[in-house]
């Protein structure tokens, strides 16, 4: 009896469950497709939300700004287009992976069409903003002649990451898996996030260096001048965070769809810096007009009669002698903005224009 227990005990431990082998993948699967559907249900709330936020911004630059250049016109109304197409897109392959074809663990590696044009989107949306950017590059370097050796090759960047974005778009719809496109293709992907990397930091350090070099010595300039830096870093770093996440779940988990739903808020988040940016100038213009007319009422020592040994002073501490004769210093000033850096489109922008009057970008 002992015996019989024993040798009961011991197939026991030995035992393994039935089937482990071909169970243990299905664990993986079934971990993998957790992540994904709530790593998507989360960045679609979050991508709607987003979208949102750019749409205010892009009606209140169309309802505050509307003597803009018009090439600057056109390229906030690109953005805000292709936001819209992108939320659009970004839905409809939700739909498809949470709704159509839920519980179906094998369409996580299918690439939907509307996921694939989500990455051509997303790289129209950041070319136009860089390409705005380094357009401010080139200005600001213009003074040390270094515009197109410093711009030119940012330019190219951004370009190649558009190229890039294109032909992923395009092999992704080829091969309609996303083993197949990694099996091949996975540098592909990689070089574009990595080159949007590269262009953002480059953009952030080169405005914050020509900006740094453009101080003026005011105080109210220095501080919009400061303001500005903040607003550049602020705007480079998000953007470049975002990309490096989706970058590093590119890499590191490449059988499940997170580092999909970090690329889906890339795109908002360039639409937004970049409509900021633009929306921010009235209040920059107003900081700096609010303390350029303040006058400074300084205690300066003036004869009260020529030829007389009596003096006077504005300080009413130790008044010397009869009355004190007040001198009033008021300082003007006025920034002349070569706003486009193009003697055709020359513009001069006062920072004491009154509120309503034409407005440039800065």
């Amino acid at each position: 009896m002992q015996e019989d227990l024993g040798t009961v005990a011991a197939n026991l431990r030995l035992r393994r469950p039935p089937n482990y082998s071909s169970t243990f993948p299905a664990v993986v699967i079934s971990c993998n497709r957790c992540r994904a559907t709530s790593s998507l249900a989360v960045e679609n709330r979050l991508v709607v939300r987003l979208s949102g936020i750019v749409s205010m911004q892009a009606f209140i630059y169309f309802r505050t700004f509307k003597n803009d250049f018009a090439r600057i016109r056109s390229a906030v109304g690109a953005v805000w287009i292709l936001d819209l197409v992108h939320a659009a897109l970004v839905c409809a392959t939700n739909w498809q992976y949470l709704i159509d074809n839920w519980g179906n663990d094998e369409i996580l590696d299918r690439i939907p069409s509307t996921c694939a044009l989500t990455i051509l989107v997303t790289a129209m949306v950041t070319f136009v903003v860089q390409c705005f950017f380094v357009r401010r590059v080139f200005v600001l370097s213009k003074v040390s002649k270094q515009n197109w050796v410093v711009s030119s090759p940012m330019f190219l960047l951004a370009f190649l990451r558009l190229v890039s974005a294109t032909a992923t778009t395009a092999l992704m719809i080829k091969y309609k898996t996303f083993t197949s496109f990694r099996e091949s293709y996975q540098w592909v992907f990689t070089l574009g996030l990595v080159t949007s990397v590269v262009v953002d930091v480059l953009i952030t350090v080169f405005l914050c260096y020509y900006l740094r070099a453009s101080r003026t010595g005011f105080s109210s300039m220095d501080y919009v001048i400061d303001t500005i830096m903040l607003y550049t870093i602020n705007n480079g770093s998000l953007t470049c965070i975002s990309t490096i996440v989706s970058l590093i779940c590119w890499l590191a988990m490449p059988y499940n769809l997170v580092y999909l739903g970090f690329h889906f808020a890339i795109s908002k988040l360039y639409a937004n810096s970049f409509l900021a940016t633009l929306n921010t100038r009235d209040t920059l213009r107003e900081r700096s007009q609010g303390s350029s007319n303040q006058g400074h009422p300084l205690p300066v020592i003036f004869p009260s009669r020529v030829g007389t040994n009596r003096f006077t002073m504005n300080n009413d501490a130790n008044p010397l002698e009869t009355t004190a004769t007040k001198l009033q210093i008021n300082v003007e000033k006025t920034v002349h903005c070569d706003v486009e850096g193009e003697n055709s489109d020359q513009e001069v922008l006062d920072v004491r224009s009154p509120a309503g009057s034409a407005s440039k970008p800065l």
